[in-house]
Order: structure tokens, then sequence, then C-alpha cells
């Protein structure tokens, strides 16, 4: 249980540390644009992660860059049901000067922990998501969206998404696409994700 504290914790502590590098590579392409970027991480970091969290620890991380149009976002936590997508939680900021954000998703037994940072100020919010079961090794697929996205306001990007299926065989899913493709969302059985949504 207290490993599973230190998580978020830990993520935290790496969030206020890559918020003053100029090093990431993300970051720099966002400076042209409104966008959503994963963040890398060096050695140490990843090391500190997986002392806190353990190498099975799931997790991602992201850099946003919000131009000067932009008002702030909302990171919501959603389920696939009744073909469309249900917010579960969501957490929202207004646009710091910089317009710099920083984000931490923690996969943890039935929870998905949603950390973010804006300047200096830091939330956080954690809720239980029925159905989700990450010890399942059949039937599970995940995907972390993994390369820069452009924001638009009023459009959700997805971050992060998981599906079950109970069948022979499930059919992977992919981000941004699967994402916007109801017609596979309602193949599952259920999907989870989370998302970021630029206000303008």
């Amino acid at each position: 249980m207290k490993k599973l504290l230190l998580i978020p914790l830990a993520l935290a502590v790496l969030l206020t540390g890559c918020a003053g590098r100029g090093d990431k590579e993300p970051e720099e392409s966002a400076a042209a644009g409104h966008q959503v970027a994963p963040l890398t991480l060096t050695e140490e970091e990843s090391a500190l992660l997986n002392l806190v969290g353990g190498t099975e620890a799931e997790y991602g991380l992201y850099g946003c860059t919000l131009g000067e149009h932009m008002t702030g976002c909302t990171i919501e936590v959603l389920s696939w049901a009744d073909g469309g997508w249900q917010t579960l939680a969501e957490g929202g900021l207004s646009s710091s000067t910089s317009g710099e954000l920083r984000l931490g998703i923690v996969l943890s037994g039935s929870k998905i922990t949603v950390n973010f940072q804006d300047g200096g100020s830091k939330y956080s919010y954690a809720p239980q998501v029925e159905g989700m079961d990450r010890s399942l090794e059949t039937g599970r697929s995940w995907v972390w969206m993994d390369a820069p996205q452009e924001l638009a306001a009023g459009e959700r990007v997805p971050l992060y998404l998981e599906v079950y299926d109970s069948g022979s065989g499930i059919r992977s899913a992919s981000l941004p696409d699967t994402f916007t493709d109801a017609g596979q969302l309602n193949s599952y059985d259920r999907a989870y994700a989370v998302a970021l949504t630029a206000e303008g």
C-alpha cells in the first residue's frame, strides 16, 4: 500500500524536475504551437520510478504547451458506454503565464491517478475505475500516446487507452485512431481512456 502511495509522489517530483529543463525534444517542438507530447525520462528519473513503483509500474508523462489563445485545459478519465465516451472524473486548470503544463498518469490496480502541474501549482485526482483489471494476461490491450499531438480548442486528445474483450482474441487498440472509432470501440466488452481537452 505504501508503494502505491509513493508512485504519485515520485511522479510529482519528476514533474517538478522536468518543468525547468530545456533539453527535451517534445518541449522544443511544442514551442511552435499548441501541443502535447511525451516526456522522455533520463536514466536517473527512470530508475527513481522503478525504485518506487517497481519495473511493472505503468505510467505516462507528458508535457503540454498552450499558446496565447488557449485559456486552459481539462484532463478526463473516460469510460466507453452506450456508444460514446462518458466522463468518470476530471480536473482542469487555467493556463499559466508560460502556458506550460506537465502531466503524470499512473495505473495502479483499478485506479487511475492523474497528476498535473501548472507552474508552481500541483493537482491530483485518482478515481476507482470499475471493470479495470490490469492482472489479466489475455483479453486486455492498452496503448499510450507516443508521439506529439497538436491541440485544437474543444477537441479531446487521448493520452491513454485501455480495452477489454472476453472473446477468443482482442483487436489491438491504437492512438489516436481507435479513440474516435465508435465501431471498433463498440466491438470491445469495455474501454477506458485518459484524454486532454484544450480550451480557447
